[in-house]
C-alpha cells in the first residue's frame, strides 16, 4: 500500500475503498489501518485535512498532516480532546474544533456503530474530482466496516489486558509494558503495593469479603494514579507512547505502579495517603479487622535492569510489612 499509483486513485476512486477494506480487515493495528485509509482518501479526493471524530465522553481525532508526501503514508498523530463537539451547525463545529474561518467546503459524514457515533469531516473538498454521489455512500459504508472492526479489536484487547475483578490492567499488560521499557525515554518510578492481611480476611470472612477488600483498595490506588497514556510524535513522524501512570494488578494481593510523571518522593507521599484511606475501608463487618497497605517505592532508570528495580522495591515493601506486624504485635503465620 505504500507504493500506490496516484493515477489509479484519480481514475477509479472505488479502488481506494477496496484497499481500505482489505487492509482494515487484515491488520492487527487498527489505528494504523484507519490512518492509512484516511490518507488514501486524501489522495483520492484532493482535500486539505481529514479528521475522524469519535463522539463519546471524549473525542478522538485522527488528523492528517500536510507533508507533501504523495507516495508514502506517514504516521498520523492522534489527539485527544476532552470535550465532544456540538454539531448543530457548522459554525458551532468550527468553534468546538478550533478551526479557522478559511476552512471552506467542509463535508460531514455521520456514522453510527453499535457503541459510538462518528463524524468524518473533510475540509476544502474539490467536488470536481467526485464524479458520483455514490462515492460518498461508499465512503460511509467502508468507514463503518473499519470502525466496527476497530471497536471489536479494542474490546478484545481490553479483555486480554484487563483484570476482571478490579478493572485495572492485569499481569499480561504489565509484562507487555516491561518488554517495551527500552523504548521509553523518561525515567520511571516503580512501586509495589501489597494488601495487608488479605489471606486473613479470606480465611476468616470468606473470599467475597476479600474480593471487596481488593476492589476498594484498587479504586483508591487508581484514584491517585489514574491510567494515562501520552502519544508523542516528533518532526520525523515517529510515534511513541509513554505511560504517565498505570496501576497493574499482578497477583492476588499485589499491585505494581509504573509512572513517568512523578518523582519517587511524591509517589511515597501519595502512597502514605492511599495507605491511610485503605485502612479505613468499610468491609461491612461488625468487628473491624486490621487491614492496610504495604509498599516499596524506587526509581528505575533506562540503564537499570528491571529485575534489580523489582528487587529493590520488593525489599522495601517487605520491610514495611515487617514493621507493621511488629507495630501491632502480630504473628505473620497466624494473621
Amino acid at each position: 500500500m505504500s507504493n500506490l499509483d496516484e493515477n489509479i486513485l484519480k481514475q477509479n476512486p472505488y479502488f481506494l475503498f477496496y484497499e481500505m477494506m482489505v487492509y482494515a480487515l487484515k491488520t492487527d493495528d487498527v489505528v494504523d489501518g484507519m490512518n492509512k485509509s484516511l490518507y488514501l482518501l486524501k489522495l483520492c479526493i484532493k482535500c486539505g485535512d481529514i479528521v475522524l471524530h469519535k463522539k463519546e465522553n471524549g473525542m478522538y481525532i485522527h488528523s492528517i498532516s500536510q507533508t507533501g508526501m504523495q507516495h508514502q503514508i506517514p504516521p498520523i498523530s492522534c489527539i485527544v480532546n476532552k470535550t465532544a463537539p456540538l454539531i448543530e451547525s457548522k459554525d458551532t463545529f468550527y468553534l468546538e474544533l478550533g478551526l479557522s474561518d478559511n476552512f471552506k467546503n467542509m463535508m460531514f459524514v455521520h456514522m453510527n456503530t453499535d457503541d459510538s457515533e462518528y463524524i468524518l469531516s473533510i475540509n476544502n473538498v474539490d467536488y470536481s474530482k467526485i464524479t458520483s454521489l455514490d462515492f460518498f455512500n461508499k465512503l460511509q459504508e467502508t468507514m463503518l466496516i473499519i470502525l466496527k472492526r476497530a471497536e471489536m479489536y479494542e474490546k478484545n484487547t481490553k479483555a486480554i489486558n484487563t483484570d476482571l475483578l478490579t478493572g485495572l490492567d492485569n499481569r499480561n499488560s504489565y509484562e507487555t509494558r516491561l518488554q517495551n521499557l527500552d523504548k521509553e525515554k523518561s525515567d520511571l518510578v516503580y512501586g509495589i503495593f501489597d494488601l495487608f492481611r488479605l489471606k486473613y480476611i479470606n480465611d476468616n470472612y470468606t473470599h467475597v469479603i476479600g474480593d471487596k477488600y481488593i476492589c476498594e483498595a484498587a479504586n483508591i490506588l487508581n484514584k491517585y494514579w489514574p491510567k494515562e497514556k501520552i502519544e508523542i510524535v516528533d518532526n520525523s513522524f515517529k510515534k511513541s507512547t509513554e505511560t504517565g501512570h498505570c496501576i497493574y494488578r499482578v497477583g492476588g494481593d499485589e499491585f505494581v505502579l509504573l509512572t513517568s510523571k512523578e518523582k519517587a518522593d511524591l509517589v511515597s507521599i501519595k502512597s502514605k495517603l492511599a495507605c491511610s484511606e485503605i485502612e479505613m475501608i468499610d468491609l461491612g463487618l461488625e468487628d473491624k479487622p486490621l487491614i492496610g497497605l504495604n509498599y516499596g517505592i524506587t526509581s528505575h532508570k533506562p540503564k537499570d535492569s528491571i529485575k534489580d528495580t523489582y528487587k529493590r522495591a520488593d525489599q522495601l515493601m517487605s520491610e514495611d510489612k515487617r514493621r507493621m506486624y511488629l507495630k501491632y504485635n502480630l504473628e505473620r503465620r497466624r494473621s
